[in-house]
C-alpha cells in the first residue's frame, strides 16, 4: 500500500513536470522586418508576452494588429515598458507585402519577419490571426486563433489580472484556456 502510494505521488509529480514543459512556447530568433535585427522569445522572460502572427492579406489582421498596438501602449503606460511587450510576427511571402501592410497601418510593436515557416510549425498554426499570450517564466497560458473585440477585452481582463498578482505576490494565478 506504501509502495503504490509512492508511486502515485511520483507518477503525479512527473505528470506535473511534464505538463509544465510541454506548456513551454517555443522560442525562436527572428529578424525585425525593418533592419533585420534578431530578437529571440526568451529576451522576454521576465514579461508577458503576446506573439501574434499576421500577414497582409488577412483581413482580421487589419483590426487585430492596430488593436494590440493599442493594448501595449495601454498597459505599458499602466504597469511599465517591461511588464508587457508584443512580438508581431509577419508571415507573408515577401518582406515588401508586410511593409506595405505597415505603411497602411503603422505599429510601434516589434515587428519580426519569419519567411521559412518554422515558427509557424513549432506553433501549430492553422488559421491568421493567431495569438499566443506568453506568462513571465515562457509558458503559453492562453492560445487563440482568430480576432474579436470580445477576444481583446478578454485577453486585456487576463494580462491585467496577471500584472495586478506582481503587487500582491500571494495570489496564484490560473491556466486559462479560451
Amino acid at each position: 500500500m506504501r509502495l503504490t502510494i509512492t508511486a502515485f505521488a511520483l507518477l503525479t509529480l512527473f505528470s506535473q513536470v511534464l505538463r509544465a514543459e510541454s506548456n513551454l512556447a517555443p522560442n525562436f530568433a527572428l529578424p525585425s522586418i525593418y533592419n533585420d535585427e534578431v530578437r529571440q522569445l526568451e529576451d522576454y522572460r521576465g514579461q508577458l508576452v503576446l506573439i501574434d502572427f499576421w500577414a497582409s492579406w488577412c483581413g482580421p489582421c487589419q483590426t487585430s494588429l492596430p488593436a494590440y498596438d493599442n493594448l501595449r501602449k495601454h498597459l505599458q503606460s499602466n504597469y511599465g515598458e517591461d511588464a508587457f511587450e508584443v512580438l508581431a510576427i509577419n508571415v507573408d511571402v515577401t518582406k515588401e507585402e508586410g511593409l506595405q501592410f505597415l505603411n497602411k497601418y503603422p505599429v510601434s510593436v516589434p515587428v519580426l519577419r519569419e519567411s521559412t515557416g518554422a515558427t509557424q510549425q513549432k506553433y501549430q498554426l492553422v488559421g491568421l490571426p493567431a495569438s499566443f499570450l506568453i506568462d513571465q517564466q515562457g509558458h503559453v497560458i492562453i492560445a487563440h486563433q482568430g480576432y474579436s473585440p470580445a477576444y481583446l477585452k478578454y485577453l486585456q481582463d487576463e494580462i491585467e489580472k496577471r500584472l495586478s498578482l506582481l503587487s500582491d505576490p500571494t495570489s496564484e494565478p490560473k491556466l486559462e484556456s479560451k
